[in-house]
């Protein structure tokens, strides 16, 4: 089988998955990793943001380097939501610059699971 190596590893995170409770909410730490040579932006969007806050939601990576993605939930009703974090190669310093410039159908994209359940 043959695959693009480099595109694989442009942009990892680790984990894939964020469990809270619906009844306390709370908070998840995940890792992305810049595996690419080059610079990337990043901008992180919630397919709900009545329950949940992120930090950062604009970033910039720098080649090989990492950094915290932070997710916090507020109590709320259970159920499944998704973060998606798009990325872009760039050459700029300024994320929330880049992704009002870039081509959007060029974007990598990635995806976090958020589950909330009933029990703590």
């Amino acid at each position: 089988m043959l695959y693009n190596v480099e595109e694989d590893f442009d942009l990892g995170v680790s984990p894939k998955r964020a469990y809270f409770s619906s009844v306390t909410g709370g908070a998840s730490r995940h890792l992305m990793v810049n595996g690419s040579s080059e610079r990337m932006a990043i901008k992180v969007k919630c397919s709900n943001n009545r329950f949940f806050r992120i930090s950062p939601v604009f970033t910039i990576l720098d080649p090989g380097c990492a950094q915290r993605l932070q997710i916090v939930r507020d109590p709320g009703c259970p159920g499944m939501d998704k973060l998606v974090l798009m990325y872009t190669r760039t050459t700029g310093r300024n994320a929330r610059e880049v992704f009002e410039q870039c081509d959007k159908s060029r974007l990598g994209r990635l995806l976090i699971a958020l589950v909330a359940r009933d029990r703590e």
